[in-house]
């Protein structure tokens, strides 16, 4: 498509970020926001901090329901970059005839937009980087990856994925049309959620949970690809070295959102990272002993707050 209309659900750290860095480099990008953030993307814009602190100001154009932008061009693409939140609606409305890239960090997100929406019409999409909602309209990105692969359910070839790819190349984000999307789902999955949850058991960042907690990490790994393999994901042999090898790769202070927004009491994504490979592996009758201890101990801390 010749001039594709790029809508964003949510502006916050992903959101912010790619929605931002899109529009900078002229593509027709759309948000959807609402309350404070809203006013502040009509009435500042987009504030973008990079790895080297420089700052940016982005004017966008940003609306609170899609039915405001009826008067101009449909929207070609949706991108979910909302948390899965419990008791949110991760894509709370995608416009008639619109695709939809889901970027949650949740293996089930996917299947629950297709089920709304169609196979056809859901193309799972994989978030690498480190990115800080910092306040409303507001982003900081720290050193590291930065990319948005996408692909289909069932491989197929699609042109708006590979449409999408190219807008993202332009605005200097990575990014890759993937023929076996599973395969990033699965290995992100594997990464995020489990250092995630151990870091927040261990109210500790990624460099203390890779030195001495090493052998629980390595059991996490073990069982989500467990879980991964039994659903039909054809995993690297080696996908629990090399994950462990991109964990050592990371700065030893660097934490994931959902640990952030656990420290903070704010409502996380737990349930939807480790609730959803347990419930996949229960699914399929892989057991993950050390999953559910980390989870339901988690959700034992929180019932007592």
């Amino acid at each position: 498509m010749a001039t594709m209309r790029i809508g964003i659900i949510g502006a916050g750290a992903v959101g912010g970020w790619f929605g931002g860095r899109l529009a900078q480099a002229g593509s027709d990008v759309v948000f959807l926001a609402r309350g404070e953030t809203l006013r502040r993307l009509r009435e500042v814009g987009l504030t973008l901090t990079d790895e080297h602190g420089r700052r940016e100001v982005i004017p966008v154009r940003a609306a609170e329901t899609w039915e405001e932008l009826a008067d101009d061009a449909a929207i070609d693409v949706v991108i979910a970059a909302t948390k899965a939140l419990p008791g949110a609606d991760p894509f709370p409305s995608v416009p008639d005839g619109a695709a939809l890239i889901t970027t949650h960090n949740s293996v089930e997100i996917p299947y629950l937009a297709a089920e709304r929406y169609g196979r056809d019409n859901v193309y799972p999409g994989i978030i690498r980087g480190f990115f800080i909602h910092t306040g409303p309209a507001e982003v900081e990105f720290r050193p590291g990856p930065k990319s948005l692969n996408i692909g289909t359910f069932d491989g197929r070839p699609s042109r708006i994925v590979d449409d999408m790819i190219d807008a993202l190349g332009r605005a200097g984000l990575g990014g890759e049309h993937l023929p076996d999307i599973w395969v990033d789902v699965w290995t992100k999955a594997m990464f995020v959620a489990n250092f995630g949850a151990l870091g927040v058991l261990a109210d500790s960042p990624i460099g203390y949970l890779r030195e001495q907690m090493r052998s629980s990490l390595t059991r996490m790994f073990e069982e989500t690809a467990a879980v991964a393999r039994a659903h039909g994901v054809a995993l690297p042999e080696d996908i629990v070295e090399q994950t462990l090898a991109f964990t050592d790769a990371q700065g030893p202070d660097n934490t994931s959102s959902m640990q952030r927004d656990f420290a903070a009491g704010l409502t996380n994504e737990l349930d939807a990272q480790i609730g959803a490979i347990r419930r996949m592996g229960q699914a399929v009758g892989v057991e993950t002993p050390m999953l559910d201890l980390v989870h339901l101990a988690l959700e034992g801390r929180s019932s007592r707050r």
